[in-house]
């Protein structure tokens, strides 16, 4: 589902891009605030982690109410990184982080497994 919602929003970043793409190109002039305003969207999409070529630390796979105490448990800890519940089914999941590469995600990893040791770094 949310694959779909990605594509979704990549699609319609690839869209207006076009549309903008075109109405500059009939004008010979493009925009600098439209061009700022793409490369400023497209900045904050990945930071924000929305393109698929990222890792993610998983720390449990179980039931929700398990898996609410652990994101509340990681919570707690106050480290850098968010947690995210994720639900896909049978099992509720807690995955921690966005990584750019792997090597980030390793680093964050020994930190995490201090408290988590049976935490793994997934692509999903």
């Amino acid at each position: 589902m949310i694959r779909k919602s990605i594509k979704n929003i990549l699609g319609a970043g690839a869209l207006i891009f076009t549309i903008q793409l075109g109405v500059a190109q009939s004008s010979d002039k493009v925009s600098e605030s439209t061009l700022e305003r793409l490369v400023t969207t497209k900045i904050s999409m990945d930071k924000d982690g929305a393109f698929n070529d990222r890792y993610t630390i998983h720390i449990f796979q179980g039931e929700n109410q398990q898996a609410n105490a652990i994101k509340s448990r990681y919570d707690a800890l106050g480290l850098n990184w968010k947690s995210e519940l994720r639900y896909e089914s049978p099992n509720h999941k807690v995955w921690v982080g966005k990584y750019g590469s792997r090597l980030e995600a390793d680093r964050a990893l020994l930190e995490i497994k201090k408290s988590f040791p049976n935490a793994k770094v997934l692509k999903p």
